[in-house]
């Protein structure tokens, strides 16, 4: 590699950490709520408890409400009226885009909802221009975590398509790249952050998330397979 595309990409890296280290807060393990199955997060909810809950953005949460089956969740300020279990076709998780603390109500529960960054030393966000540069000079493991009708509209060149809801369960098929580099991307970088956490949880040293997903890398004129 030529020295200035050396210095060039130390210098985007750089950058990522930096532009990381302002807008992620520090938490341990610990503290983050639920676990996550089959990608999205579970969160139980208990009447007469304390239930306030700290997730990562880009969290895709399935609650459930002890001693009920059947309950209705509003989470006023993101607008969301929900009853689970949804009916079928609907989808069975709550979108957490956005940072910030969210009051909700579920039956006579109330709490609230944390949402938080996601930091950790494994782990550099890219936008577009950044991930393209990666790609111009590393060869990093690409994968796609959307599903596979998403996939087949449109992809990044070299990318492999292993939707988030299936990581966990085929993660011991990536064993050879837990000390390489791997760029994650979804639709809009909220799945592939997930997918993010996932990889590092599991000892993979080396990944980068594409932020703003492809949505993102196609509106800036970056080329998509399709």
């Amino acid at each position: 590699m030529k020295r200035e595309s050396i210095s060039l990409l130390l210098a985007v890296l750089l950058s990522c950490c930096l532009v990381q280290g302002a807008v992620a807060q520090a938490v341990t393990k610990s503290e983050i709520s639920g676990e996550i199955v089959g990608g999205l997060r579970l969160l139980t909810i208990v009447p007469g408890e304390v239930n306030n809950f700290v997730i990562y953005r880009g969290d895709y949460i399935q609650p459930a409400f002890s001693g009920l089956q059947r309950f209705a969740i509003a989470i006023p300020e993101l607008q969301i009226e929900k009853i689970f279990p949804v009916a079928e076709g609907e989808q069975a998780y709550i979108k957490m885009k956005k940072p910030g603390s969210y009051s909700f109500s579920a039956g006579a529960a109330t709490g609230t909802i944390r949402v938080i960054e996601y930091s950790a030393a494994s782990y550099t966000e890219l936008n577009a221009e950044q991930a393209a540069q990666i790609l111009r000079n590393t060869n990093p493991l690409i994968l796609d975590v959307r599903t596979q009708g998403e996939f087949q509209q449109g992809y990044i060149q070299g990318a492999n398509l292993l939707p988030v809801q299936a990581l966990q369960q085929n993660m011991p098929q990536l064993a050879e790249y837990r000390d390489r580099d791997i760029l994650i991307y979804c639709a809009s970088g909220n799945r592939s952050t997930v997918a993010a956490r996932l990889l590092i949880e599991a000892g993979f040293k080396k990944i980068y998330n594409l932020r703003y997903g492809i949505s993102d890398w196609a509106r800036r004129n970056y080329p998509v397979v399709r």
